[in-house]
């Protein structure tokens, strides 16, 4: 039976307790470093930015974080030096050897000599001293004794040999690492008080706490109620503005420091005064409080998103810092939840005022601006003088005129020139250079078979320091712009090329976006659409790593009649305006009949031997058959009489 025991020293206390620390302090630094590490990565932009963050959007519990994890290592450091320096005390033990002034493992007759002199010198009857003296004399003629029946005796000598000790296996002690002060009466009830504090109030205060702010966000951090709100309120078709007003209406922007303040309404009114005056100058259509989403935390986020729009200067800092919060927001909410809604609809048309919004939030422009007011140090007064006196509008048309030696045409922004020059260049110029539509293995495309969309996408001024192209993936680009639409063995082929492409590890380039506060990755919206009804016929794809050319593979259903059908592609930068690519399709469903008829193939089963088994149950199954219609008959008959 074991014995239990406390920790006196406090030795195996400090291990179980570094032990511990260690544990829980050693993880959480190494997660919150890799967050850190992680979100600078992310937030760190490499293009040019006129807004930026002032103060850094984070809660107060991210310092104490850094607090309590300071007080973690100051912790595994004392521990530590208690482990190092408080020495171990351990029993003596006992040796009968030792005891006997010999080596271990010494035979009979040293044991028997050794013995006969020490009982001789320590014999209680052989000393003439002190009465303490004939004690400690007794004690070890005693010992000496036994060290003696225990290496002389068999039985004795294999329990020591086994168990260290002569008298068998004895009761074990138990250590606990647990000081005893802990375990003591007049402790006892601090200890329980504390356990119940721990696990009565503090761990279902943060576990509730985990639970009510889980089931508050979707699985792509959007309110429920704002989900809610989005999904009973958007509509096919549904116009920019109305769309707008819907962002507006979201529960995020009257939560974490963005609702409506009583002190801010005088400053809102001079701003949304300031949005009226930019709306006339562009004669674009009157800004107003929206008659359905009229609550004052959904027209302040209306105000400001248009202030965003139209590039109003928000003069008040509190309103600027949260107007730049809005604005990330509202990419977020849109991409993540608009968007999401429309494609479960198979809302073409709404998916695509969608990302026009995204793209007015990331560019920071009003609806139908021309694309050349995305590009940095251009303003509406400058854009209309390039207009009057050289007839510009797109960034393309630019761009070309640049490339043929036309530098006077930017000539006049002096010092920032350079700069135009290059984020004009940096536009992405998207193509589709093949598409193609086939059932794999055969030459038509007949009613409700599987057809497979091949599309090959390509940027035609990829980044400078984007990756090198897959060879793969530019064998197959050559491989489609020669293949026919008819020819099986050449598109399997290619379709097997397409099915050992790996997907690629990397990051679309950084967007010029100097309106915007975030880092904002190019990605692109792939959408295949029904131009009579507008309807999707396969979900939107987000493209998130296009970086120079890219085959994308897509499969629907054929229809069931036969005839010949539009289809349309749409293909939307998420971050650039007047980059938009569409591309139309014509699908010929054949009839059934104009396919080869299908192989006929022997048929190899031989009839069954005579004695064997199967031969046996054909016979009975026939015999059964025989004699259950001849029952069925006299029972009909029967009937009839």
């Amino acid at each position: 039976m074991a014995n239990y025991t406390y920790d006196e020293s406090g030795v195996t206390f400090f291990y179980f307790a570094l032990t511990i620390a260690s544990l829980v302090v050693v993880p959480s630094t190494l997660l919150l470093l890799r967050s850190k590490v992680s979100g600078e990565v992310k937030t760190k932009t490499t293009t040019l930015k006129f807004r930026t963050r002032k103060t850094a959007d984070k809660s107060g519990g991210f310092g104490i974080k850094y607090i309590l994890l300071a007080i973690g290592w100051i912790l595994i450091a004392l521990l530590s030096y208690q482990v190092k320096n408080k020495e171990v005390v351990t029993g003596p033990k006992w040796d009968p050897y030792e005891i006997l002034g010999l080596e271990t493992g010494a035979d009979f007759q040293k044991i028997k000599k050794s013995f006969k002199k020490l009982s001789l010198k320590y014999h209680p009857d052989k000393i003439r001293g002190t009465d303490e003296e004939k004690v400690k004399a007794e004690a070890f003629y005693i010992d000496i004794t036994r060290a003696y029946k225990t290496l002389t005796d068999d039985v004795s000598r294999e329990n020591y040999e086994k168990y260290g000790n002569p008298d068998g296996l004895m009761s074990r002690t138990m250590g606990i690492a647990l000081p005893r002060i802990l375990v003591e009466a007049h402790t006892s009830p601090f200890v329980m008080m504390l356990y119940g504090l721990f696990f009565g109030f503090v761990l279902p205060y943060y576990v509730g706490r985990w639970w009510y702010r889980s089931n508050q966000y979707t699985k792509d951090k959007i309110l429920n109620p704002t989900m809610s709100t989005f999904f009973k309120n958007i509509r096919e078709p549904i116009s920019l503005p109305n769309l707008i007003d819907l962002l507006c209406a979201a529960e995020e922007f009257n939560t974490d420091g963005l609702e409506f303040v009583e002190g801010d309404r005088l400053n809102l009114l001079e701003l949304e005064k300031k949005v009226q005056e930019a709306m006339q100058r562009i004669e674009y259509m009157a800004f107003k409080k929206s008659e359905k989403y009229h609550t004052d935390s959904q027209w302040k986020a209306k105000v400001l998103l248009h202030c965003h729009f139209l590039r109003v200067e928000v003069n008040y800092p509190d309103l600027a810092e949260q107007q730049l919060r809005i604005v990330e927001k509202s990419i977020h909410l849109v991409s993540r939840g608009l968007v999401q809604i429309s494609n479960s609809q198979t809302w073409a048309s709404c998916t695509a005022v969608c990302i026009n919004i995204i793209q007015m939030l990331v560019q920071g422009v009003y609806e139908f601006a021309p694309p050349l007011l995305q590009i940095p140090y251009i303003d509406f007064d400058k854009f209309q003088e390039l207009q009057k006196n050289h007839g510009l509008y797109g960034t393309f048309q630019t761009k070309k005129l640049l490339e043929n030696g036309d530098d006077k045409l930017i000539a006049s922004f002096g010092e920032h020139k350079d700069t135009i020059v290059k984020s004009i260049m940096s536009v992405p110029e998207f193509t589709i250079a093949r598409t193609l539509f086939t059932v794999i293995g055969d030459r038509v495309i007949t009613p409700l078979s599987i057809v497979s969309l091949i599309v090959d996408l390509k940027l035609i001024n990829p980044p400078e320091n984007s990756p090198k192209p897959d060879p793969m993936v530019s064998k197959i680009s050559s491989m489609l712009s020669t293949v026919s639409d008819t020819d099986c063995e050449k598109i399997e082929d290619i379709f097997g090329h397409i099915q050992k492409l790996k997907a690629p590890n990397v990051e679309a380039p950084e967007a010029t976006a100097p309106y915007l506060a975030a880092r904002k990755l190019s990605n692109w919206w792939f959408i295949l659409y029904n131009p009579q009804n507008y309807r999707t016929v396969i979900p939107p794809v987000y493209i998130t790593d296009l970086t120079s050319e890219k085959i994308l593979v897509a499969q629907f259903q054929a229809p069931h009649q036969p005839g010949s059908y539009d289809f349309n592609i749409l293909v939307m930068s998420d971050s650039y305006i007047g980059c938009n690519v569409q591309h139309h399709m014509k699908l010929v469903v054949a009839n059934p009949s104009v396919l080869p008829p299908e192989p006929e193939y022997e048929d190899d089963i031989s009839e069954p031997e005579e004695n064997s088994l199967a031969a046996q149950m054909r016979d009975a199954r026939s015999k059964s058959a025989q004699h259950g219609a001849g029952g069925n008959a006299d029972y009909d008959s029967s009937d009839e009489d």
